[in-house]
Protein backbone atom coordinates (compact mmCIF):
# COMPACT_ATOMS: atom_id res chain seq x y z
CA UNK A 1 0.00 0.00 0.00
CA UNK A 2 2.90 2.36 1.11
CA UNK A 3 4.60 1.70 -2.31
CA UNK A 4 1.78 1.91 -4.24
CA UNK A 5 0.93 5.47 -2.50
CA UNK A 6 5.06 6.22 -3.46
CA UNK A 7 4.68 5.52 -6.71
CA UNK A 8 1.89 7.40 -7.28
CA UNK A 9 3.48 10.68 -5.81
CA UNK A 10 6.90 10.20 -7.63
CA UNK A 11 4.04 10.51 -10.96
CA UNK A 12 2.90 12.97 -9.96
CA UNK A 13 6.01 14.95 -9.16
CA UNK A 14 7.49 14.05 -12.56
CA UNK A 15 4.42 15.34 -14.43
CA UNK A 16 4.61 18.71 -12.75
CA UNK A 17 8.28 19.09 -12.99
CA UNK A 18 7.95 17.96 -17.14
CA UNK A 19 4.91 20.60 -16.72
CA UNK A 20 7.54 23.54 -15.43
CA UNK A 21 9.84 22.68 -17.97
CA UNK A 22 7.68 23.13 -20.96
CA UNK A 23 6.36 26.24 -19.27
CA UNK A 24 9.98 27.45 -19.50
CA UNK A 25 10.80 26.68 -22.33
CA UNK A 26 7.70 28.58 -24.03
CA UNK A 27 8.88 31.46 -21.96
CA UNK A 28 12.46 31.54 -23.17
CA UNK A 29 10.98 31.24 -26.96
CA UNK A 30 8.59 33.60 -26.33
CA UNK A 31 11.65 36.15 -24.84
CA UNK A 32 13.27 35.16 -27.86
CA UNK A 33 11.16 35.92 -30.36
CA UNK A 34 10.51 39.29 -28.61
CA UNK A 35 14.08 40.07 -28.38
CA UNK A 36 14.67 39.44 -32.28
CA UNK A 37 11.53 41.42 -33.04
CA UNK A 38 12.58 44.53 -30.86
CA UNK A 39 16.02 43.98 -32.82
CA UNK A 40 14.80 44.55 -35.74
CA UNK A 41 12.15 47.18 -35.13
CA UNK A 42 15.41 49.10 -33.68
CA UNK A 43 17.37 48.33 -36.89
CA UNK A 44 14.46 49.84 -39.11
CA UNK A 45 14.10 52.52 -36.90
CA UNK A 46 17.73 53.18 -37.19
CA UNK A 47 17.54 53.10 -40.95
CA UNK A 48 14.88 55.98 -41.19
CA UNK A 49 16.53 57.63 -38.70
CA UNK A 50 19.82 57.96 -41.41
CA UNK A 51 17.95 58.44 -44.04
CA UNK A 52 15.78 61.21 -42.37
CA UNK A 53 19.17 62.64 -41.65
CA UNK A 54 20.68 62.20 -45.27
CA UNK A 55 17.69 64.21 -46.35
CA UNK A 56 18.19 66.73 -43.64
CA UNK A 57 22.18 66.88 -45.12
CA UNK A 58 21.20 67.57 -48.84
CA UNK A 59 18.73 70.01 -48.50
CA UNK A 60 20.71 71.87 -46.14
CA UNK A 61 23.93 72.14 -48.35
CA UNK A 62 21.75 72.47 -51.56
CA UNK A 63 20.29 75.89 -49.81
CA UNK A 64 23.59 77.02 -48.73
CA UNK A 65 25.01 76.59 -52.20
CA UNK A 66 22.07 78.56 -53.83
CA UNK A 67 22.30 81.00 -51.45
CA UNK A 68 25.99 81.35 -52.26
CA UNK A 69 24.47 81.42 -55.82
CA UNK A 70 23.14 84.57 -55.48
CA UNK A 71 25.90 86.39 -53.91
CA UNK A 72 26.87 89.68 -55.20
CA UNK A 73 28.08 93.30 -54.84
CA UNK A 74 25.41 94.36 -52.98
CA UNK A 75 26.48 94.32 -49.74
CA UNK A 76 22.99 94.55 -48.10
CA UNK A 77 22.06 91.56 -49.85
CA UNK A 78 24.97 89.54 -48.73
CA UNK A 79 24.25 90.41 -45.25
CA UNK A 80 20.76 89.48 -45.50
CA UNK A 81 22.44 86.04 -47.34
CA UNK A 82 24.58 85.25 -44.69
CA UNK A 83 21.90 85.98 -41.65
CA UNK A 84 19.58 83.65 -43.81
CA UNK A 85 21.93 81.05 -43.86
CA UNK A 86 22.64 81.22 -39.78
CA UNK A 87 18.89 80.72 -39.67
CA UNK A 88 19.33 77.56 -41.99
CA UNK A 89 22.21 76.22 -39.59
CA UNK A 90 19.83 76.78 -36.45
CA UNK A 91 17.04 74.95 -38.61
CA UNK A 92 19.31 72.59 -39.20
CA UNK A 93 20.89 71.82 -35.73
CA UNK A 94 17.04 71.96 -34.03
CA UNK A 95 15.94 69.19 -36.31
CA UNK A 96 19.38 66.91 -35.93
CA UNK A 97 18.31 66.45 -32.56
CA UNK A 98 14.70 66.02 -33.09
CA UNK A 99 16.09 62.83 -34.80
CA UNK A 100 19.14 61.49 -32.95
CA UNK A 101 18.49 62.54 -29.13
CA UNK A 102 14.61 62.87 -29.39
CA UNK A 103 13.93 60.20 -32.16
CA UNK A 104 10.76 62.37 -32.90
CA UNK A 105 11.06 61.52 -36.15
CA UNK A 106 7.13 62.88 -37.07
CA UNK A 107 8.04 66.39 -35.81
CA UNK A 108 11.53 66.18 -37.31
CA UNK A 109 9.61 65.47 -40.87
CA UNK A 110 7.37 68.34 -40.12
CA UNK A 111 10.54 70.58 -39.62
CA UNK A 112 12.21 69.37 -43.02
CA UNK A 113 9.32 70.23 -44.67
CA UNK A 114 9.08 73.82 -43.38
CA UNK A 115 12.91 74.23 -43.80
CA UNK A 116 12.21 73.45 -47.87
CA UNK A 117 9.54 76.05 -47.46
CA UNK A 118 11.85 78.82 -45.73
CA UNK A 119 14.34 78.22 -48.47
CA UNK A 120 12.05 78.82 -51.16
CA UNK A 121 10.98 82.07 -49.46
CA UNK A 122 14.85 83.13 -48.92
CA UNK A 123 15.13 82.71 -52.70
CA UNK A 124 12.05 84.19 -53.93
CA UNK A 125 12.63 87.25 -51.92
CA UNK A 126 16.46 87.59 -52.73
CA UNK A 127 15.36 87.46 -56.37
CA UNK A 128 12.65 90.50 -55.93
CA UNK A 129 15.65 92.27 -53.80
CA UNK A 130 18.13 91.70 -56.63
CA UNK A 131 15.27 92.95 -59.32
CA UNK A 132 14.22 95.72 -57.48
CA UNK A 133 18.35 96.88 -56.98
CA UNK A 134 18.39 96.21 -60.83
CA UNK A 135 15.60 98.54 -61.74
CA UNK A 136 17.11 101.47 -59.60
CA UNK A 137 20.74 100.87 -61.56
CA UNK A 138 18.81 100.72 -64.62
CA UNK A 139 17.06 104.25 -63.79
CA UNK A 140 19.83 105.40 -62.90
CA UNK A 141 21.93 104.54 -66.18
CA UNK A 142 18.30 106.32 -68.09
CA UNK A 143 18.78 109.43 -66.36
CA UNK A 144 22.66 109.61 -67.32
CA UNK A 145 21.92 108.90 -70.67
CA UNK A 146 19.62 111.34 -70.61
CA UNK A 147 22.05 114.08 -69.28
CA UNK A 148 24.52 112.92 -72.01
CA UNK A 149 21.38 113.39 -74.89
CA UNK A 150 20.40 117.01 -73.68
CA UNK A 151 24.61 117.79 -74.05
CA UNK A 152 24.46 116.60 -77.27
CA UNK A 153 21.56 118.50 -78.20
CA UNK A 154 23.41 121.69 -77.31
CA UNK A 155 26.24 120.42 -78.81
CA UNK A 156 24.35 120.35 -82.17
CA UNK A 157 22.31 123.23 -82.12
CA UNK A 158 26.47 124.84 -82.08
CA UNK A 159 26.82 122.71 -85.06
CA UNK A 160 24.27 123.42 -86.98
CA UNK A 161 25.85 126.01 -88.92
CA UNK A 162 28.74 124.02 -90.12
CA UNK A 163 26.34 121.46 -91.26
CA UNK A 164 24.19 123.55 -93.75
CA UNK A 165 27.79 124.57 -95.11
CA UNK A 166 28.04 120.42 -95.49
CA UNK A 167 25.04 120.14 -97.17
CA UNK A 168 26.81 121.59 -100.49
CA UNK A 169 29.22 119.17 -100.35
CA UNK A 170 26.86 116.27 -99.31
CA UNK A 171 24.87 116.66 -102.83
CA UNK A 172 27.96 114.80 -104.69
CA UNK A 173 28.38 112.06 -102.12
CA UNK A 174 24.63 111.51 -102.88
CA UNK A 175 25.16 110.79 -106.55
CA UNK A 176 27.66 108.69 -105.88
CA UNK A 177 25.10 106.85 -103.39
CA UNK A 178 22.42 106.80 -105.88
CA UNK A 179 25.17 104.29 -108.30
CA UNK A 180 26.00 102.46 -105.94
CA UNK A 181 22.20 101.74 -104.72
CA UNK A 182 21.88 101.07 -108.47
CA UNK A 183 24.25 98.23 -107.81
CA UNK A 184 22.82 96.91 -105.04
CA UNK A 185 19.59 96.75 -106.47
CA UNK A 186 19.93 92.91 -106.65
CA UNK A 187 20.78 92.68 -103.20
CA UNK A 188 17.60 94.03 -102.44
CA UNK A 189 15.68 92.12 -104.36
CA UNK A 190 16.85 89.14 -102.14
CA UNK A 191 16.91 90.67 -99.05
CA UNK A 192 13.39 91.31 -99.72
CA UNK A 193 12.49 87.79 -98.66
CA UNK A 194 14.65 88.08 -95.42
CA UNK A 195 12.23 87.07 -92.47
CA UNK A 196 13.06 90.14 -89.91
CA UNK A 197 12.78 89.49 -86.57
CA UNK A 198 11.97 91.39 -83.13
CA UNK A 199 11.72 91.51 -79.21
CA UNK A 200 14.92 89.69 -79.30
CA UNK A 201 15.27 88.52 -75.26
CA UNK A 202 18.27 86.85 -73.79
CA UNK A 203 18.32 85.54 -70.23
CA UNK A 204 21.24 83.87 -67.97
CA UNK A 205 20.07 81.03 -66.21
CA UNK A 206 21.56 78.87 -63.31
CA UNK A 207 20.51 74.83 -63.62
CA UNK A 208 20.98 73.20 -60.05
CA UNK A 209 21.55 69.94 -59.27
CA UNK A 210 18.22 69.10 -59.33
CA UNK A 211 17.44 70.14 -62.77
CA UNK A 212 16.04 73.56 -61.66
CA UNK A 213 16.83 76.82 -64.10
CA UNK A 214 17.07 80.20 -61.86
CA UNK A 215 17.35 83.24 -63.82
CA UNK A 216 20.49 85.03 -63.22
CA UNK A 217 22.69 88.70 -63.52
CA UNK A 218 25.89 87.67 -62.29
CA UNK A 219 27.96 86.15 -65.07
CA UNK A 220 29.55 83.54 -62.29
CA UNK A 221 26.37 82.58 -61.85
CA UNK A 222 25.16 82.09 -65.31
CA UNK A 223 25.67 78.69 -66.98
CA UNK A 224 23.43 78.98 -70.34
CA UNK A 225 21.48 81.65 -71.91
CA UNK A 226 18.13 81.70 -73.60
CA UNK A 227 17.92 83.69 -76.49
CA UNK A 228 13.94 84.20 -77.72
CA UNK A 229 12.80 86.56 -80.87
CA UNK A 230 9.71 87.14 -82.60
CA UNK A 231 9.26 86.58 -86.16
CA UNK A 232 7.75 89.17 -88.32
CA UNK A 233 5.32 88.27 -91.47
CA UNK A 234 6.82 88.37 -94.84
CA UNK A 235 4.39 87.77 -97.82
CA UNK A 236 7.10 87.26 -100.19
CA UNK A 237 8.44 84.13 -98.72
CA UNK A 238 6.65 80.68 -99.10
CA UNK A 239 5.98 78.07 -96.58
CA UNK A 240 8.16 76.21 -95.70
CA UNK A 241 11.69 75.63 -93.27
CA UNK A 242 13.07 78.60 -92.69
CA UNK A 243 16.66 78.98 -90.86
CA UNK A 244 17.80 81.26 -88.32
CA UNK A 245 21.77 81.66 -87.52
CA UNK A 246 22.06 83.39 -84.12
CA UNK A 247 25.27 84.99 -83.34
CA UNK A 248 26.41 85.95 -79.54
CA UNK A 249 29.32 88.10 -79.15
CA UNK A 250 30.75 88.83 -76.12
CA UNK A 251 32.28 91.92 -74.33
CA UNK A 252 35.64 91.77 -75.60
CA UNK A 253 34.31 91.58 -79.37
CA UNK A 254 34.31 87.83 -79.85
CA UNK A 255 31.62 85.40 -81.54
CA UNK A 256 30.98 82.44 -79.29
CA UNK A 257 30.46 79.37 -81.27
CA UNK A 258 31.97 76.06 -80.65
CA UNK A 259 31.42 73.39 -83.51
CA UNK A 260 30.73 70.56 -81.55
CA UNK A 261 27.70 72.34 -80.20
CA UNK A 262 26.49 73.44 -84.01
CA UNK A 263 28.49 76.61 -84.55
CA UNK A 264 29.57 77.83 -88.20
CA UNK A 265 30.32 80.21 -90.80
CA UNK A 266 27.62 81.87 -92.62
CA UNK A 267 28.18 84.12 -95.83
CA UNK A 268 26.89 88.03 -95.07
CA UNK A 269 25.81 88.62 -98.28
CA UNK A 270 25.56 92.89 -97.25
CA UNK A 271 29.31 92.78 -96.57
CA UNK A 272 30.20 89.74 -98.63
CA UNK A 273 32.01 88.28 -95.41
CA UNK A 274 32.50 85.47 -93.81
CA UNK A 275 30.41 85.65 -90.12
CA UNK A 276 30.90 82.96 -87.88
CA UNK A 277 27.74 82.05 -85.98
CA UNK A 278 27.01 80.30 -82.52
CA UNK A 279 23.99 78.07 -83.61
CA UNK A 280 20.90 77.92 -86.28
CA UNK A 281 17.20 77.10 -85.15
CA UNK A 282 14.99 76.00 -87.99
CA UNK A 283 11.63 76.35 -87.72
CA UNK A 284 8.21 75.88 -90.13
CA UNK A 285 7.44 79.30 -91.45
CA UNK A 286 3.89 80.21 -92.33
CA UNK A 287 3.70 83.75 -92.85
CA UNK A 288 2.43 84.15 -89.31
CA UNK A 289 4.51 85.67 -86.53
CA UNK A 290 5.95 83.26 -83.94
CA UNK A 291 7.83 83.26 -81.12
CA UNK A 292 11.36 81.18 -82.05
CA UNK A 293 14.10 80.21 -78.52
CA UNK A 294 17.17 78.76 -77.97
CA UNK A 295 19.20 77.79 -75.61
CA UNK A 296 23.16 77.99 -75.46
CA UNK A 297 24.79 75.98 -72.72
CA UNK A 298 28.52 76.28 -73.86
CA UNK A 299 29.74 74.56 -70.61
CA UNK A 300 32.74 77.74 -70.55
CA UNK A 301 32.64 80.80 -68.00
CA UNK A 302 31.05 83.77 -69.38
CA UNK A 303 32.48 87.63 -68.40
CA UNK A 304 30.41 90.12 -67.05
CA UNK A 305 30.10 93.11 -69.71
CA UNK A 306 27.65 93.40 -72.29
CA UNK A 307 27.43 90.98 -74.57
CA UNK A 308 25.36 91.74 -78.54
CA UNK A 309 23.16 89.09 -80.08
CA UNK A 310 22.61 89.05 -84.59
CA UNK A 311 20.04 86.85 -85.92
CA UNK A 312 20.43 86.03 -89.88
CA UNK A 313 18.63 85.08 -91.93
CA UNK A 314 19.07 84.06 -96.15
CA UNK A 315 22.55 85.37 -95.49
CA UNK A 316 21.67 88.92 -94.12
CA UNK A 317 21.05 90.42 -90.53
CA UNK A 318 17.41 89.84 -89.51
CA UNK A 319 17.94 91.67 -85.67
CA UNK A 320 19.99 92.67 -83.33
CA UNK A 321 19.97 93.12 -79.81
CA UNK A 322 21.85 94.13 -76.40
CA UNK A 323 21.96 92.31 -73.06
CA UNK A 324 24.34 92.48 -70.05
CA UNK A 325 25.86 89.96 -67.35
CA UNK A 326 27.50 91.87 -64.10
Amino acid sequence: MNASKTRKNLSTIAIIAIILLLLINGFLLYDRASKDQELKQQEKDLTEVRQLQSELEKEYYEALAELDDMRGDNEELNAMIDAQKEELTRQRNRISNLIYENRNLEEARKELTVLREQVDEYIVKIDELTEENIALLSDKERLEKEKELLTEEITSERQATDELMAIQSSMVKEREMMQDELKSISKKVDKASVIEVANIEVDGYRVTDGGRERRRRSARNVDMLRICFKTTANDLVEFGDETFFIRIVSPAGETMAIESLGSGVIEDFSTNTQVRFTQMRTVTYDQEPQTVCSTWAPEVNFTSGNYTVEVYNKGFLAGTAKFELR
